[in-house]
């Protein structure tokens, strides 16, 4: 038998309610960030200009090139290799079903909350008014970001993966550190690396967005040839940043399949 479904005639009335909010508020941003639509249709023109004058590649930037490429994957690793310890650390301290009293938790959970906030650029900013430019500085403004993110996601994970294995353990007299590490590590361990490797990829895209404001790495020498206009080498650095980017995801993706499937 064929079902019919009826719409109320309040389900409608809200439908076209939503629309005539979002398009109030598309029109009340579109005006408030004063988005001038004919200035970017007579500045199209540029565009096959530019384009072509990027149709070059300058083959002798590709060994200082694949250089700060190797600086980028360091300060992405040593970033997370830190960040990874510092997480796993704090998340089981976090964690409601873990954490042994609950105002540590929310005082964790609060904390890099806030930190999450801010963006890995802006935290750059203030380490390298602080301590200058450099690696050290892009290392410090990512392990901001790398931690807050991991504790998040490990944090999840871990309060996901259900009370009954800690009351079980509790029950039998097992300590916090030997639920933790004979537990829930075991457990959780899958869900872990999945982030780590998500976490991986992030760190190597903010290494490079830092070289906007003087963090060593590809980055960097990428800002370095857009600002002198030098669209070969601009080109150039683009195609292996997408190369790059394309080999660590085959790589993450390699990695999270092999755990995968090995646990079962």
């Amino acid at each position: 038998m064929e079902h019919i479904r009826v719409t109320s005639k309040g389900s409608v009335t809200k439908s076209i309610l939503l629309v005539l909010i979002l398009g109030a508020v598309f029109f009340a941003a579109v005006n408030l960030i004063n988005l001038d639509f004919q200035k970017f249709y007579e500045r199209l023109e540029n565009v096959p200009g530019v384009l072509s004058n990027m149709m070059a590649i300058d083959f002798s930037i590709v060994p200082a090139a694949l250089l700060n490429i190797v600086t980028t994957l360091s300060l992405a690793f040593l970033t997370l290799i830190v960040s990874v310890i510092l997480a796993m650390v704090l998340s089981f301290l976090a964690a409601a079903n873990m954490a042994p009293n609950r105002f540590l938790s929310m005082g964790i959970k609060g904390v890099f909350a806030i930190i999450r906030a801010v963006p890995s650029l802006v935290w750059g900013l203030m380490v390298i008014a602080s301590l200058g430019f450099g690696n050290g500085s892009g290392f410090l403004a990512m392990l901001f970001s790398a931690v807050g993110y991991l504790i998040k996601m490990f944090t999840g994970s871990i309060e996901e993966a259900g009370s009954e294995i800690i009351e079980a353990m509790k029950s039998t007299g097992a300590s916090w550190f030997n639920i933790v590490f004979h537990g829930m590590i075991p457990l959780c361990i899958t869900a872990f690396v999945s982030w780590i490797t998500v976490r991986f990829e992030s760190n190597v895209e903010e290494s490079i967005g830092l070289g906007i404001i003087g963090v060593g790495g590809i980055g960097l020498l990428l800002t370095q040839s857009i600002s002198t206009y030098n669209y070969a080498q601009t080109t150039t650095i683009i195609m292996m940043i997408c190369l790059l980017m394309f080999m660590i995801e085959l790589t993450m993706t390699k990695i999270k399949n092999k755990i995968k499937f090995g646990d079962r």
